[in-house]
């Protein structure tokens, strides 16, 4: 990426989004708590269940990057129709590796654990539940509405819908521009299904991020705002931008309080995340002792979204919420998140994972 918005500064943002994703899934609404004794102090419990609501713009931010990344890794490579199609398979194989390793892991040890593969699969005869396993390997589950091992993986469908699409925007793009695509993204769910929102956890209602991160790449907005000055006098032009960020981020939240997620959407999916993206940019990810910290988190971001769902509600509910203090639970649970991948990741090397993963997309890019 560029100076801008360097591969530092996207792993620390996705360090960001996997920390508060971790909130968001902990405490987004009173049903997945109150069974147990949760301590808020010194917060209202209704301000940490908004305030989690609003982190929802955790899938955005993963999204952004999504777009932002896809952006700069084709440009240079699809050229004709073989080298896209060679391009798009590449990118499946090196998206989805991280999740089949963790798949087959997570099928052999809840199977040996609880029988948990065979409940989810295998209700309805053997055939259909082979085939069923097979789809959700696949990161197809959510997509063709089938049984999953855990609900939080419908992303894996998404991010696939957005490497199949990638050349349809770019083609789109470049011929009738961005404002078009954004207003075909807008009105085209609204004319399918009656202004009816999409979902949190379908593909379509995520594509305005992406659609952003590839736009932002294009036009290197980042270097821009970098670029950007509002005075010439360096003391007064970093107050007065301190300022028009903080305002404007404090702006964003009260308007997506206001505006209804089902009806606009894409302000909460798409301009609302940009902000929170921006501001970051320019104020978290570039402090020395944080930077260091959330890029470790973002290096782990992957493994970590796959396994924690199970920690939290799959198998150990009970456990995740017993350390009553709502700071620290989300701190257990992160912790023993990030355990699981530094082994996981220590498998990989074992097993020279990796190393097989980058042969076959050598191999298929030719």
């Amino acid at each position: 990426m560029s100076e801008s918005f360097s591969k530092k500064d996207s792993m620390c943002m996705k360090g960001i989004a996997i920390l508060i994703m971790m909130f968001h899934h902990c405490y987004r609404s009173k049903d997945r708590f109150e069974k147990y004794i949760v301590d808020f102090w010194p917060f209202d419990m209704d301000l940490v269940v908004n305030v989690s609501d609003y982190l929802k713009i955790c899938v955005s931010i993963f999204a952004f990057i999504t777009g932002y990344g896809l952006y700069l890794s084709a440009r240079n490579r699809c050229v004709d129709a073989g080298s896209t199609e060679r391009w798009i398979y590449e990118r499946l194989v090196k998206t989805l590796s991280g999740f089949w390793f963790i798949y087959v892991l997570v099928f052999a040890v809840t199977q040996i654990y609880a029988g948990y593969p065979a409940q989810i699969y295998f209700g309805q005869g053997k055939l259909r539940g082979v085939v069923y396993a097979l789809i959700d390997f696949l990161g197809l589950a959510n997509l063709l509405e089938c049984p999953t091992l855990v609900s939080t993986w419908w992303y894996m469908s998404a991010a696939i819908v957005f490497i199949a699409l990638y050349p349809l925007f770019v083609k789109w793009t470049q011929k009738l521009g961005y404002t078009t695509l954004f207003m075909v993204v807008a009105f085209l769910p609204r004319s399918v299904s009656g202004n009816v929102y999409p979902g949190g956890i379908t593909a379509i209602t995520f594509v305005f991020p992406v659609l952003l991160g590839m736009l932002f790449a294009q036009y290197d907005v980042f270097g821009k705002l970098c670029a950007f000055k509002l005075s010439r006098n360096k003391w007064l032009d970093f107050w007065m931008q301190f300022l028009l960020y903080h305002a404007v981020l404090v702006g964003s939240v009260v308007l997506w309080v206001r505006f209804p997620r089902n009806v606009v959407w894409e302000y909460h999916t798409g301009l609302a995340p940009l902000i929170f993206i921006c501001y970051s940019r320019k104020y978290l990810v570039r402090m020395p002792g944080v930077q260091k910290f959330l890029f470790f988190c973002g290096k782990h971001s992957m493994n970590v979204f796959l396994v924690h769902s199970f920690i939290r509600y799959v198998f150990f509910e009970e456990f995740t919420y017993s350390f009553k203090y709502f700071g620290l639970i989300v701190v257990v649970l992160f912790t023993i998140s990030l355990g699981i991948s530094i082994l996981i990741e220590l498998l990989k090397k074992w097993t020279n994972y990796n190393g097989a993963v980058n042969f076959i997309c050598a191999k298929i890019r030719g």
